[in-house]
């Protein structure tokens, strides 16, 4: 069977390689002229798989009126007369309920475990390198409220499988000495033991070298997909600016922009981008060795290599990339106050993203109702976490097997 996966980002190249590593034959587009080039680039490098808490809970709703028109808070609406934004806010809204915020959390942690368990295959099987590192994410609080709330939240989660550890500050500061030198307050934190990190865009780039050299898998970058066509409950072709493509079948991995094109076809889900920002600065002895999540300013914080990477924030602005030097300056201003001797005579690199976010959190996975289209996107923040067990999910469908673990909440059936 010929496959066609639209976007090379990390649940494209991820599904490429478990289809290759199947028997399928495996084309991937891209109009970028490398894989991993937007929302999987700079992303804030966590393979959170135990954050399982969605954006849409009963919490959100008390922080949201603080929120909303604060240019350095972590969530910034820019109101706009956009009706896809408009049905995806009422959408969230409906989600805040803690009945929904349960549910959808016990979806995100059975998928972010399952992905855990094929990462560490996808490990063992390739060896491939992507600055990977295991040792768990600390999380960070700075009000008695929020850390109460996160315990909370983990206490539930560990009834689901999630194993975790409540630090005191000083705790804290033992774990991740880079701390000592912090004017932050620190109430205490929570050890997230089982989770990890990495470079996103690094295993993207390997893997997908590593397919094509071991399973054929071919990557046609610098094509920019155009439409779909359609004949009855089949995708018959891609029609791209290089001519027209067919396969047998076909992946939507197109983040964001999926959207734009289900549209066309009669396929509406609600997918909206979320946009990101992180920073990226030379990391030195002064920074942290591992991971650390600011539970209350929501950023996180990630040693990869020689670097530190920041990234946080959410805004909506629909579809522009352009970075907001108001959403980067207090980004800069926390890492300055967390790490104050970090390497700041150095050059900041900048990035931006489009995170395709649901209303309720989990992603978009699974059948269409074209018998020959697979949908893998809608991940919002967590693509990176969840990529490798989405993509193990959609080869099994495609190959007629019984998914591994419950697709309870991660279909679009729950949107019909």
């Amino acid at each position: 069977m010929n496959v066609l996966i639209l976007g090379s980002g990390l649940l494209g190249v991820l599904t490429a390689y478990e289809l290759g590593k199947r028997g399928f034959d495996v084309t991937v587009l891209d109009r970028n002229a490398e894989s991993a080039r937007e929302t999987s680039f700079a992303n804030g490098g966590q393979l959170s798989y135990t954050h399982a808490e969605p954006w849409a809970t009963p919490s959100i709703l008390r922080k949201l009126p603080k929120w909303l028109f604060h240019s350095d808070s972590p969530l910034v609406i820019h109101p706009r007369a956009d009706l896809a934004m408009i049905k995806w806010t009422l959408k969230f809204l409906r989600n805040c309920t803690a009945e929904r915020a349960h549910i959808n959390c016990v979806n995100l942690l059975r998928l972010g475990l399952y992905s855990k368990d094929m990462f560490d295959k996808l490990r063992a099987d390739t060896g491939v390198a992507f600055d990977f590192y295991n040792r768990g994410i600390l999380h960070i609080f700075s009000t008695d409220l929020d850390f109460d709330h996160a315990k909370k939240q983990y206490e539930f989660q560990a009834k689901f499988g999630d194993e975790h550890r409540v630090l005191t500050r000083a705790q804290c500061l033992s774990l991740e000495p880079s701390l000592a030198h912090t004017s932050r307050t620190i109430v205490g934190g929570i050890h997230a033991v089982q989770d990890e990190i990495g470079d996103s865009y690094m295993l993207c780039q390997n893997l997908a070298a590593l397919a094509s050299e071991r399973y054929g898998v071919k990557f046609e970058y610098g094509v920019t997909i155009k439409n779909l066509r359609t004949h009855g409950q089949l995708i018959q072709s891609v029609l791209t600016d290089k001519g027209e493509l067919t396969a047998d079948g076909y992946v939507m991995a197109l983040g964001s922009y999926s959207t734009t094109f289900l549209r066309k076809i009669g396929i509406r889900v609600p997918i909206y981008p979320m946009k990101g920002y992180s920073i990226t600065l030379a990391a030195n002895e002064f920074c942290p060795q591992a991971s650390i999540t600011d539970g209350s300013h929501k950023v996180v914080y990630t040693r990869m290599g020689n670097s530190l990477r920041v990234a946080g924030t959410a805004e909506f602005a629909g579809y522009n990339t352009k970075i907001n030097p108001k959403r980067i300056a207090p980004m800069v201003a926390a890492t300055k106050e967390l790490f104050p001797q970090a390497n700041w005579d150095q050059k900041i690199e900048t990035w931006a993203c489009l995170r395709p976010s649901t209303p309720d959190g989990p992603p978009i996975i699974g059948r269409t109702p074209f018998s020959n289209l697979f949908l893998n996107t809608g991940h919002g923040t967590l693509g990176w976490t969840q990529g490798a067990g989405s993509a193990a999910i959609v080869a099994d469908i495609m190959e007629g097997k019984p998914s591994a673990i419950l697709l309870n909440g991660l279909t679009m059936e729950r949107f019909i």
